[in-house]
């Protein structure tokens, strides 16, 4: 069974499982993954989005990211859990980008087992690290991001820098609604700066908006 902790500094939750599991949700995301056209501008940014997670999620079954050991109540017996790191905004990027394209797939019992236990462990996390700030992140749990967007994958990006960047605490995560509003709704000024910083970009670097990425990017501390 997956588990989920927030980080330290609250800058994001560690996401552990046995291999079995983690392989299992790993199969879930890339074959959803593998549904949306990465030459298709309208679909391309999903794509790199789930297999950017699904990249993660490997690493950890095979392990390289984070291990631990857990003994369950009542069991003398521990296991060996491997796990992964993701930021608060990412995860919640990535949850949306799941639920939306398995709406559009047919899915069985099993995956869609693997998302509703990804996303309880999540909300479980949001609640352990703050429970007021959690009250309103939790809406964002598979809803509220308008994840087809087809500039999504830089606008991650971006939130991904920004959110890193600002102060660790609970002010900062209890931004984390009105960061999401501001860099995905196109009714928000900020949206409109950004997608005009991106167009500015392209035209210099003589691309798309979809063919851009940032090269750099901040040391996250946990």
């Amino acid at each position: 069974m997956l588990q989920a902790y927030p980080t330290k500094n609250g800058t994001g939750l560690s996401i552990f499982g046995d291999y079995g599991d983690l392989a299992s949700l790993y199969d879930t995301v890339h074959e959803i993954a593998k549904t949306l056209d990465e030459n298709n501008v309208r679909t391309k940014g999903q794509n790199q989005l789930l297999m950017n997670f699904a990249y993660e999620i490997r690493k950890a079954y095979s392990g390289d990211r984070l291990t631990d050991k857990v003994k369950f109540d009542g069991s003398a017996h521990e296991l060996h859990y491997f796990g992964f790191h993701c930021i608060w905004t990412d995860i919640l990027i990535f949850i949306s980008a799941l639920r939306y394209n398995a709406g559009y797939t047919q899915t069985d019992k099993l995956q869609q087992a693997n998302m509703y236990m990804l996303e309880y462990v999540v909300e479980r996390a949001l609640f352990n690290y703050d429970g007021e700030g959690a009250a309103d992140i939790k809406n964002f749990i598979a809803q509220g991001i308008h994840i087809s967007d087809q500039y999504v994958f830089i606008i991650y990006q971006a939130l991904h820098i920004r959110f890193v960047t600002d102060k660790p605490g609970k002010k900062r995560f209890r931004n984390i609604p009105t960061l999401l509003s501001d860099y995905f709704s196109i009714w928000r000024q900020e949206y409109n700066d950004l997608i005009r910083s991106f167009e500015a970009s392209a035209k210099q670097q003589n691309c798309e908006i979809t063919d851009l990425e940032f090269a750099d990017f901040p040391d996250i501390v946990w």
